[in-house]
């Protein structure tokens, strides 16, 4: 069949709302999209409203799920009340215990009464207490009963044990059958009725929608909450399926024929894949160890965790290694092994780094900087293929998974050994996903699918170009390591535009797989960072043909032979004929506990548990380093003056040209407002969520929600928008915003009194907050020809600050 002029549709159901482009969902939706399917992502919501957002190309829609069913069983259900005529008044266990006790303390009392009683009067007591008894009993029995009944297995009844599923198909049901999509692909066993049974719907409507399972570790979790209905549910249902996924064979194993299962394992993009705009942190650094040896990693809280004993052991017997414990501090092996430590003298090599952020995607790029993954023997725990999902988690990261016993000597030499062989070669994730896709293709009858072309015309990100580092030229400029958003390769390009006497480098370290998103000339696997040969090149690189250096979020820029702080590198840069500067970018100096005392709207306040306190220690330790060592310090965005006085704005850098635009603004009847937050709590994104989600309801505005969309789409949301909406947490505006002001669009943001004082009136950006964005967004629509002028001193503004030209000359002086 040839393939269809408009791309087949392709709905994924999913219980779970948090979709990133690193969980596994994410990554299928993507490579789908890729591959030249129409895809949406449909799920259940947390808000009263549905939520329309994109990853990427892809569409994501959240639906909110009410309980009238849930609500409506539960009134019906085991142990409520209004089932007097069968429970008599016990609602569970403790009532009944409750009423046999009172009852014997009652017989009791009364036999003795009537014992001492004569006459009529003893008659009808005795009379009355074989009632009693016999009422009692009766009672007991139909509880008894009714206690065994519910104890029953589910048999299929899932409707009546799991109501929440029926108000899940109510709610998205009506939803996913308005899409009429090709194929549906359901994650879990979750919306396995749904999928079915819309699939089924549309088919009797004429449509050929065709539906695919993928099964996962919840479905096949003895432990899980309502796991039997949960089996129930995907006996009943999985074998009605087109098709059957699974990362693993033994999460579909007994669900349907091995045949038919379509294997699909773990594997890590073949590009860098997108985290969220920052990046991640990695466990090398969270401990400290840029110099240091070998790192393993310790999944402590997991049943195949290796002993304590043979752990510490193991690091006994290896003086230069040292381990990052994962896991709840507070577990008991946890406390085992660092007593264990302190007795044997290396606490000082076992390290309780913060936790990575949600989703595998954010989870392999924290692990990419460790060594190696040790575990223990397997407990043999009944249907979990646990080895298999842990090495499937540490392949994302391309760790290899070291199996050893629990002798100290056995672990040791199985680490060395390990950590000799390398890092496995993986398949990328690209070749894993491909047989699901084609079978997706099969279904919807397009095995001719063709992948989405880029059309000559279309836009990608300009790669910034520079003079290459060269003797001829006087002023010869290394900068690194971090290039956070790529502005290091923007600065250099600016500055080598204005300045022909400046050549340059950029040195980025990152993890191998997937931190090096932005050009640069060198390129070091952060991995490598603590090897003398690495230390020895970068001593070359940066001595022998620099005369400036500019370094970046204060990261050691010669290795980490040093530390893993720039402080470390100084008593060498420092030296006649080289010239150090630093450059911070936001965290790096920003006091979370000044902030929060200055501003009410701090994403401080929303931080995850325990960041602010690390990122204070940070902020002070590198504040510190500037006063001591009076060394010129730039910061990129102005707010963080008021932490760092004594440095010197440097502009964000973006390619104004290339956003720029000729598009009216403000000439729509629903004007179309674009938020695109990098990391919702530090854009403050569920704070004003509501306001944005209220007006597009009201059909006052066209809200769009971007995350997760790379450079060419997001370029052209910016571009045909009318408002943009920045930050509502920092206090300050940063690359998005400069972006929106290059395509002439009116920017809303949260500025704080320093910087509004700093640059007004020039700043054209629209202060607001939470409580007031509603109010300032009516005034931009009442008034549309300022607003529209609005967006035209934006575009000047980012010409004139941030097209570079004002970076390369607030830095020229440091360059003489």
């Amino acid at each position: 069949m040839p393939p269809s002029a408009t791309p087949a549709r392709l709905v994924i159901l999913t219980t779970d709302g948090d979709i990133a482009p690193g969980d596994r969902t994410g990554r299928t939706a993507l490579a789908a999209a890729r591959a030249g399917w129409d895809v949406t992502v449909l799920c259940p919501g947390d808000g009263s409203r549905t939520e329309r957002g994109s990853l990427g190309s892809v569409s994501v829609v959240r639906v909110p799920v009410g309980t009238a069913l849930r609500d409506r069983a539960a009134r019906t259900g085991p142990g409520h009340r209004l089932r007097r005529l069968t429970q008599l008044g016990l609602p569970d266990r403790e009532a009944y215990d409750r009423t046999r006790a009172a009852h014997q303390a009652w017989v009791r009392v009364t036999s003795a009464r009537a014992a001492e009683t004569a006459g009529p009067a003893r008659t009808t007591l005795k009379a009355w207490m074989r009632l009693r008894r016999t009422a009692h009993r009766v009672r007991c029995d139909v509880f008894r009963w009714e206690e065994r009944r519910d104890r029953k297995p589910a048999r299929g009844d899932w409707a009546t044990r799991w109501p929440a599923l029926l108000d899940r198909d109510v709610a998205l049901g009506p939803v996913l059958e308005k899409l009429r999509p090709a194929v549906v692909l359901v994650v879990g066993a979750g919306l396995l009725a749904t999928a079915s049974i819309s699939a089924t719907r549309l088919r009797t409507l004429g449509l050929s929608t065709r539906w695919a399972y993928e099964a996962v570790w919840a479905d096949r979790d003895p432990a899980a909450p309502d796991a039997d209905v949960l089996d129930a549910l995907v006996r009943e249902f999985a074998g009605k399926a087109d098709a059957v996924t699974a990362a693993l064979p033994a999460l579909a194993e007994g669900v349907v024929p091995p045949d038919r299962v379509l294997v699909v394992p773990e594997a890590p993009w073949a590009s860098a894949a997108a985290t969220g705009g920052h990046p991640q942190p990695a466990v090398r650094d969270l401990c400290g160890l840029h110099g240091a040896g070998p790192l393993w990693v310790w999944p402590a809280d997991h049943p195949l965790a290796p002993s304590p004993v043979a752990v510490v052991g193991a690091l006994a017997e290896l003086n230069d290694h040292h381990l990052a414990v994962l896991g709840d501090r507070g577990a008991a092996p946890v406390k085992e092994l660092l007593r264990l430590a302190d007795e044997a003298g290396l606490r000082d090599r076992v390290h309780l780094p913060a936790p990575p952020g949600d989703g595998p995607g954010q989870a392999a790029a924290y692990l990419a900087s460790a060594d190696i993954a040790v575990v223990g023997p397997d407990p043999g725990l009944p249907g979990l293929p646990e080895r298999d999902l842990l090495a499937a988690r540490y392949g994302l990261a391309g760790l290899r998974l070291i199996r050893a016993g629990d002798q100290p000597r056995d672990l040791a030499k199985a680490v060395v050994e390990g950590i000799a062989a390398g890092r496995p070669s993986a398949r990328t994730w690209e070749e894993n996903v491909a047989p699901l896709l084609d079978r997706f293709a099969e279904l919807a009858g397009h095995p001719a699918l063709e992948p989405i072309a880029v059309a000559p015309e279309a836009p990608r990100r300009p790669v910034p170009i520079w003079t290459p580092l060269s003797p001829d030229t006087p002023v010869r400029l290394t900068l690194g390591p971090a290039n956070y958003a790529g502005q290091l390769s923007s600065f250099a390009h600016a500055i080598c535009r204005s300045r022909p006497d400046v050549s340059a480098q950029v040195i980025t370290a990152a993890a191998a797989a997937g931190g090096f998103r932005y050009p640069a000339d060198v390129r070091l696997d952060s991995s490598r960072l603590g090897r003398l040969t690495v230390q020895l090149e970068q001593i070359e690189r940066v001595f022998a043909h620099s005369t400036h250096v500019l370094a970046d979020a204060f990261h050691p820029l010669l290795g980490r032979f040093n530390g893993n702080h720039i402080e470390g590198d100084l008593p060498a840069l420092l030296r006649p004929g080289l010239k150090v500067a630093l450059l911070a970018h936001g965290s790096e100096v920003r006091h979370p506990g000044r902030h929060r005392e200055r501003h009410p709207n701090s994403h401080f306040h929303d931080a995850p548990e325990g960041l602010a306190e690390r990122l204070t220690a940070v902020a002070e330790r590198n504040r510190s380093l500037v006063e001591r060592t009076g060394l010129p310090a730039f910061v990129t965005t102005p707010d963080l003056l008021d932490d760092l006085p004594t440095a010197t704005w440097a502009p964000l850098v973006v390619n104004v040209d290339a956003f720029a635009c000729d598009r009216p603004v403000m000439e729509r009847a629903r004007p179309v407002v674009l938020h695109a937050p990098s990391t919702r709590w530090t854009k403050g994104t569920d704070r004003v969520l509501p306001v944005l989600h209220e007006l597009h309801e009201r059909r006052v505005i066209e809200f769009r929600l971007a995350e997760g969309v790379e450079w060419a789409g997001m370029r052209e949301m910016v571009r045909d928008c009318d408002i943009v909406v920045d930050q509502f947490a920092i206090g300050s505006y940063g690359t998005f915003a400069c972006e929106g002001m290059a395509a002439g669009k009116p920017v809303v943001a949260y500025l704080t009194d320093s910087v509004r004082e700093r640059y007004a009136p020039e700043l054209p950006i629209v202060n607001a907050t939470p409580k007031t964005l509603r109010a300032t967004l009516e005034s931009l629509l009442d008034d549309r020809t300022a607003t529209a002028e609005l967006g035209i001193r934006s575009a000047a503004f980012a010409r004139e600050f941030h097209d570079g030209t004002k970076t390369a000359s607030v830095l020229a002086e440091f360059l003489t």
